[in-house]
C-alpha cells in the first residue's frame, strides 16, 4: 500500500467494520487503486483510504486554493448565499440576538472570506484553521483547532467545505458540540454522498477527484453521529449545489478498466460541452445574485433533490 495512506477499519462516522460495507465501485487514489464504501449501518460514503499527516501537510500548504481567497471582494452571490446559512440557523437559535451580539466562528476558514462576509454583515465572526499561513494570521483569524477554543464561547460554528476532509469527524464534531453556548448550532456543507451524480457516474463524479476528500455525508449518518455526541436540538438540511447531469469530473479520477463501457455512461469532453458548462456557471452566478430568485432556484434544486451538494443545520439544544 502507497506509504502516504492508512486503510480505513471502521466507518469513520459509526465505527461499523469496513468489512461489512458495501463497495459501490473503485477509483484510482495517489498511486493506487481504492475502493469506496457505503456504510450498511449509517450510510456514510467513504474513501477505502485516507492520507497520512504528512500527506495532509503537504496538500494544505501555503499554496492551497482555499488560502489564496484574502484579496476577492465581497460578491452579490456569495453575499446572499452567506445571509441564507445565517438565516438557518438563525431560525434554529434557542435565543433572539441581534447580529452584533452573535458570536460566529468559522472553522477551518481558510483565508476568511466568509468571516469577511459575516463582519460586513454586522456579526462578531472569527475564523480558525490549523493550516493557516502565518501571513493569513489576525486578530480575526488563528492558527488552530478547534479543540483548543474554550467551551461555550459560540452562538454558531460553520464548516464550509471542510467535513468531507475529515478522517475523524466524531473528535471535531465533540470538539464543536463542546464550543457552543447552550443552544447555539453548528452548520456545515459538503458533496451530498447519496447525490443523483454520485450514484450515476460513480468514480467519474467530480466530489472525488480531490485528494483530501475522503468522506461523503448524507443526512441519516450525520443525524445519527451528532445525536450520540450530544446534539439534542432541531435540524435543518438542503440539497444543494450544482443540478444533475452536471458532477461529472472532466478527468479521469479511475483506472480504465475498472469502468466499463465509460463512453455511454458519461458525457463526452468536448469543446462545446466545455463552453456550455461555463455559460451554466456564469448563469448560475447571476440568478445567486438576484436573492429572491436564487432562493426559489435553491428551494427547487431541494425539492427535486438533483444537487450534489449538503447543508445542514443542528442545535446542540438545552
Amino acid at each position: 500500500m502507497n506509504q502516504a495512506l492508512r486503510a480505513f477499519e471502521q466507518c469513520p462516522g459509526c465505527g461499523a467494520a469496513t468489512s461489512n460495507a458495501k463497495c459501490l465501485f473503485k477509483i484510482f487514489f495517489l498511486g493506487q487503486d481504492c475502493q469506496v464504501f457505503q456504510c450498511s449501518y449509517c450510510s456514510l460514503v467513504y474513501k477505502e483510504f485516507a492520507p497520512i499527516a504528512s500527506e495532509l501537510a503537504k496538500i494544505y500548504s501555503d499554496d492551497y486554493v482555499h488560502f489564496k481567497m484574502a484579496s476577492l471582494a465581497i460578491d452579490r452571490a456569495e453575499l446572499n448565499s452567506a445571509k441564507q446559512k445565517i438565516d438557518r440557523c438563525q431560525k434554529l437559535l434557542c435565543t433572539e440576538k441581534a447580529p452584533e451580539n452573535l458570536r460566529l466562528l468559522d472553522i477551518g476558514c481558510g483565508a476568511g472570506y466568509f468571516v469577511e462576509i459575516a463582519l460586513s454583515l454586522g456579526y462578531f465572526a472569527e475564523g480558525i484553521d490549523p493550516y493557516l499561513p502565518d501571513n493569513l494570521k489576525n486578530s480575526c483569524l488563528q492558527k488552530k483547532s478547534p479543540d483548543s477554543v474554550s467551551p461555550n464561547s459560540y452562538d454558531i460554528a460553520f464548516l464550509l467545505n471542510v467535513v468531507e476532509h475529515l478522517d475523524e469527524p466524531i473528535h471535531i464534531f465533540s470538539a464543536v458540540q463542546r464550543l457552543l453556548k447552550p443552544g447555539g448550532v453548528m452548520l456545515l456543507t459538503c458533496p451530498y454522498g447519496d447525490s443523483l451524480a454520485r450514484r450515476y457516474y460513480q468514480g467519474y463524479w467530480g466530489h472525488l477527484a480531490l485528494d483530501e476528500h475522503i468522506l461523503f455525508w448524507t443526512p441519516r449518518a450525520l443525524t445519527g453521529l451528532l445525536r450520540e455526541l450530544g446534539f439534542r436540538g432541531k435540524i435543518s438540511y438542503r440539497i444543494a449545489g450544482s443540478p444533475f447531469p452536471y458532477g461529472r469530473v472532466k478527468l479521469p479520477t479511475v483506472v480504465p478498466k475498472l469502468i466499463e463501457n465509460y463512453e455511454q455512461r458519461c458525457f463526452e469532453n468536448t469543446n462545446n460541452s466545455r463552453s456550455l458548462s461555463e455559460q451554466v456557471w456564469q448563469l448560475a452566478r447571476t440568478i445567486q445574485r438576484q436573492e429572491g430568485i436564487a432562493n426559489l432556484v435553491r428551494y427547487i434544486v431541494h425539492l427535486t433533490h438533483t444537487g450534489d451538494y449538503l447543508e445542514y443545520a443542528i442545535s446542540v439544544g438545552k
